[in-house]
């Protein structure tokens, strides 16, 4: 079973969000509403569920990704300012660009250098938590990399989310 508790890609708090008006994802053509509703369905379970903690870094690169992203009436926005009184913290190192440093392996798998902050904080956590994904299909990219190096990436809408990536793949 996964840990309950999560490092939450930013594209979980927006694409549970899509039914907001003022959401960077409403009305998002790119992902059928069934997918959409399943990923709220999920952010939901997690707010209510009292004993699942959010887990972000202490120098806040998360957070202003979060808060840059997304609109303070959004779903995801409020799932995360609640989440935030029981959050844990991690200290993560960054580079002189500002992206997460990741050990050898890692850093030349997690080409997306704003998603590096997500991994070190999963690293620094021990186990303790996982990295949920709703639909970025990068995250395939570095799948073994990641699952070597002990990050477990649970995908919220996987069939969709990798059947998405195959099509990618195949341009």
């Amino acid at each position: 079973m996964p840990p309950g508790d999560h490092v939450l890609d930013t594209n979980v708090l927006l694409l549970a969000s899509a039914g907001d008006p003022t959401s960077a994802f409403k009305d998002s053509p790119h992902v059928p509403p069934a997918e959409q509703r399943t990923v709220l369905e999920w952010l939901r379970e997690f707010r209510r569920d009292s004993s699942r903690h959010l887990v972000l870094d202490s120098q806040k690169e998360v957070m202003r990704e979060y808060k840059r992203k997304l609109g303070k009436n959004d779903y995801g926005y409020q799932v995360f300012i609640e989440k935030l009184q029981t959050a844990r913290f991690h200290r993560i190192e960054l580079d002189d660009g500002g992206a997460a440093r990741l050990p050898k392996p890692l850093q030349a798998e997690v080409k997306d250098r704003s998603d590096r902050k997500f991994v070190a904080v999963v690293l620094a956590d021990e186990g303790e938590s996982s990295l949920v994904n709703a639909c970025d299909t990068d995250w395939y990219d570095c799948e073994a990399a990641l699952m070597q190096a002990g990050v477990n990436v649970e995908q919220l809408i996987g069939d969709w989310c990798r059947a998405k990536y195959v099509e990618m793949q195949k341009k």
